[in-house]
Order: C-alpha cells, then structure tokens, then sequence
C-alpha cells in the first residue's frame, strides 16, 4: 500500500488455516482492485485453535463432521478448498502458522500478506503439513528472508503481536466470517455476507465519492500475483462475472498457453505462466478483456464514466506521485520524452514529480516570445511553466484541466515559480473558457486522447486560435481500434489506450476540424518505459505510440 494514509480500512481478523479466511480472499482482492490505496486491507490473526481435539470436543465433532463443516462453508463462499485438509495435512495447532505471519509482518508488511495468501493455498487448497521448513520455503518464494523467518516465528515479539491480535478480535466482537470497515470516524462490522458487491455497497455509503476502478483484463490482474493459485471464483468475483464465465476463459487462456491449470482435491485452479515475448494475439486480448460492467453505447454515456475514471486515476498522480503507475510518470517520463534536462531544472519539483504527459510536444516549436498559450489538460503545470520560459515576460500561458487536485497542485507551482503570467482555468477540452481567436498556440500533451468527443475538442482548440494560430501536440495513437477488441470501457480511456484513436482517424479529426499544414514531427514508443511487461505487451499489441503533431488555423 502506498504510505498516504487510505480514507478507508478493512480488516480481516484471519487464520491460514481457516476456510473462512479462504473464502473471503476474492472478495478482498476484488475490494483491492477496485478502490486501489484508497482503501487499506488489514489483515489479523485471530487464531482458530491452539488444540485440534479440543477444539474438535468444545464444538462436539469429529473428523467426518468436520468435514461437512467445511464443504457447507465452501458452498457459501465459492472458493473451493480440499475438504479433508485437515486430516490429510495432520494439522494440530493453527497457531504457529499465525505467528508465521505476525513474524513475516515484521519484515515487510506487503510481502507479509503474499505469504499468507500462499500459506492458505498450500495447507487448504494442497493440504500441505504444518512445518518450519514449509514456511520458511513458502516465505522465500514471495521474496521474504526465510532464514530471518525461521528464527522470528519463534520469537516473543511474533507471539507478542500474535496474542494482541487475538485479544483486538474479541474487543472488536468480531469474528472469522467479518470483515471490520472504518472510515470517516465510523465503523461498520458485517460477517456472513459472501459477495463483494454487499462490501462496495457499506464503503460507498461511509465513504461517497471515494474513486472506483472497474477491472477489466484477466492477464493484466494475473500479472499482479505471480505464482498465485488462482479459482474460477476468485476470477467471477474480481471481474463481476459468472464462475462459468470465469472458468471458460481460464481454458481458453490455457488452450493459447497464457495460464496453467493445476487440479487439486478434485477442483481446477489455475496459475498464471510468464507471458511470452511479444505483442498479445487479438484473439487472447478479447478472452482476456473482460466487458465494463456499466453498458456504454454512446459517446453521451460514455462522458460522465471517462470523466469519473479521469480524475480518479490524475488525482492520485497529483497527491502520490511517487506511488507505481502502468506508465512512466516524473523526471523519468519527462528525459523519456525528450524534454531538456537544464530547462526542466528551472521549474518546481513539485511539478516535475506528477507529469503525465507522454511525448514533447515543444519539439514542434509553435511557441514563440510575446505569445499567448493555451496548454489544454495541464497536469500539475509542468508543460504551462515550461511554456513560461519561452514566451517570457510579456506573453501570457493558460493552463486548462477538470481535475481539483492537478489545479490546485498547478497553483502552487506557479506560485513556487513565482510565474505571474501563468495561469489556471477550470473546464474541458470541448468547453474552452476562453473568447474566441484570443490564443496564439495551443499546447497539448497526453490529453485528447482522454476525450470522448475528439471532433468537439478540435473544433474548439479551432475556435480560440487566431487566424494563423500553431497547434502543438504529443498524444497517443493506435494502429489497431482498440474498441473493436475490447469494446467501449471508460477504465481503459482514463489508462491512455482506450480512447486512442487509430492514427488516420486522429489526423483526420484534425483537418476536419479546419487545421492546415498537418504534420508528424515525432514518433516515441513511449510504453516501453512502463515498469509493466503487461502495459508494454498490450500497448504493442495495438500498436500504441506517442506522435507529436503541428498544424496551422488558416
């Protein structure tokens, strides 16, 4: 998680043994996926039982009724188990393993709850037995110090933060089938509810307005969890779709070679593979892309999605730039595109730090000394202060965005920079605030490719150049319609390729629009900094590139 602190904590007072801790696990990756670090997923030990016969004797069962507990939880929750994990692993005590995990926290958090993850897929999905070396093997594939781990998981400190963890769950009155939500001041604790969507439901009302994300590609979701032993459930719930659904993509994702079922206790799962070199066939990107679940069908319903997905996504560029993106962002997107390092040394850091943009569009020089500029989807200000530097004193740059916090963040650096010709207006692309043929050159950069009504947008940039005014642009391109693939999704716009339009579409646009004198002036494979293998696959897959563009208002 990123270290801002999330307006929102969900915690799960767990076991490694338990099958309810099991079963809830696709209902908090889905939560994960779709709220990203604005929620924090808190995982507990609880402990189930430090005694199996006892614990067995004070419920008052035995093997075979144990048993029948487990395989009516597993129709509840969906997320198959083996149901005789118990008695084939020979599991006496629950706790060592929780005290495993309160050892591995100790180490790193995030890593800490990989290796619980495994630890639940090796002793219920694998019935595998309890043991220092097992955990000090499952610790060392998520990259854990197993050697570290096996001398802590003995230590007082784990133990220590084991028993608070066991005494936190019965202040908190819950148990293994809730889940515990805090926000705004507020808790809310709700147990026995078995579908993610009853979990959104309490997080949008505690916390309204809070950015969602809808997932849309199975690959890409795989990708996040190497190694992870992956149920069709796990993948329904995640994605909103039927575990049928689920299950026919994962054996078509096998059949093409991308993921590998593995059978257990009788059930499929599946493990993702390394996705090979090279771009993705069509074909496996439209098993993988899996359909937005609000229906788009026009550019009127689509607005308002992109929008919301749109300042989502920028106001965590604004207010965590330093978190890990699918496209390079900063200092390194800013040398990646070409920008000169001594010029850039000129403006805030402040700045630099959230630059989203994905090209240079000054390499078309539109601008000039004494100009007016308008820099369409300004971020936070990099593109409007460097503008500054090259209209001087006596020109003029707008900045124009629709997210509060980049223009809150752009005003600030204009005041750091102490650029009084530099401006900030709120508005879109396809509602310019400005009086019409008041600008000399408009500037753009990773922008309009975001808009839904790319003709409206041009015919606006149009409308408030003066005669003879320079349009200047780095933007993203396809050679292949992403929406023939994937359909209409507002998530992939607000990521920069879905709303890219085919390359002659977008010139077309443009001189549809009255521009003359049309030109590519630059091309930039600009994906190939994504710290992703998955972005760089997919973005080469439809051949996605930067170009920057001039052009002329007659």
């Amino acid at each position: 998680m990123s270290e801002q602190k999330s307006p929102v904590r969900v915690v799960h007072f767990a076991d490694p043994w338990c099958w309810w801790s099991w079963g809830l696990e696709p209902i908090l990756r889905r939560l994960h996926e779709v709220y990203g670090d604005n929620i924090a997923i808190e995982y507990r030990m609880g402990g189930t039982f430090s005694d199996y016969r006892e614990w067995q004797q004070q419920y008052e069962v035995n093997d075979q009724t144990t048993i029948d507990w487990v395989r009516e939880s597993v129709a509840l929750t969906r997320n198959p188990v083996d149901l005789q994990y118990m008695a084939k692993s020979g599991v006496k005590s629950t706790f060592p393993a929780c005290i495993a995990f309160k050892a591995a926290e100790r180490q790193d958090p995030r890593k800490a709850e990989r290796f619980l993850r495994r630890m639940m897929e090796s002793f219920q999905v694998q019935a595998t037995p309890w043991s220092d070396d097992t955990a000090a093997r499952i610790a060392s594939s998520v990259g854990l110090d197993a050697q570290r781990l096996r001398t802590d998981l003995h230590s007082k400190e784990a133990e220590a933060a084991f028993v608070q963890d066991q005494h936190a769950m019965h202040q908190e009155h819950v148990n293994f089938l809730s889940l515990a939500i805090y926000a705004g001041g507020h808790k809310v604790v709700e147990g026995n509810k078995f579908g993610a969507e009853h979990f959104e439901a309490i997080i949008d009302r505690m916390a309204p307005g809070l950015p969602k994300r809808s997932p849309a590609d199975i690959l890409e979701y795989l990708a996040k969890y190497p190694g992870d032993l992956m149920s069709p459930h796990e993948i329904a719930e995640v994605f909103g779709i039927s575990d049928q659904d689920a299950a026919v993509r994962m054996q078509k994702l096998a059949a093409a070679g991308f993921v590998k079922a593995e059978a257990h206790a009788g059930q499929t799962f599946w493990r993702a593979t390394p996705l090979p070199p090279g771009a993705f066939p069509l074909e496996v990107v439209k098993i993988s892309h899996v359909p937005p679940e609000s229906r788009v069908e026009s550019t009127a319903d689509l607005t308002p999605l992109v929008t919301a997905a749109i300042q989502g996504l920028y106001t965590q560029v604004a207010d965590q730039p330093a978190k890990g993106y699918h496209f390079p962002l900063g200092m390194q997107a800013l040398l990646h595109c070409g920008y000169p390092e001594d010029q850039l040394r000129k403006l805030p850091v402040t700045a630099t730090e959230s630059f989203a943009g994905v090209g240079n569009p000054h390499l078309a020089k539109a601008i000039r000394p004494g100009n007016t500029v308008l820099d369409v989807g300004s971020g936070s200000g990099t593109d409007v202060l460097f503008s500054t530097l090259l209209v001087g004193d006596s020109g003029k740059v707008y900045g124009l965005d629709m997210t509060p916090a980049m223009i809150a963040k752009a005003r600030r650096n204009i005041a750091a920079m102490g650029a009084k010709n530099a401006e900030i207006v709120e508005g879109n692309a396809t509602k310019i605030p400005l009086p019409s043929a008041t600008v000399d050159a408009v500037t753009s950069n990773g922008v309009l490719n975001l808009v839904p009504d790319k003709a409206a947008a041009f015919a606006e940039i149009a409308r408030v150049l003066k005669p003879g005014g320079r349009l200047q642009l780095a933007d993203i391109v396809v050679q292949s319609d992403v929406a023939a693939t994937c359909g209409i999704n507002p998530q992939l716009w607000a990521d920069c390729i879905g709303g890219a339009s085919v390359e002659k579409d977008y010139l077309a646009f443009i001189e549809e629009a009255g521009f003359k004198d049309v030109k590519i002036v630059n091309r930039l494979d600009f994906w190939a900094k994504s710290a992703s293998d998955y972005t760089r696959k997919i973005t080469k897959t439809f051949g996605a590139e930067t170009i920057v563009i001039s052009a002329v208002k007659p």
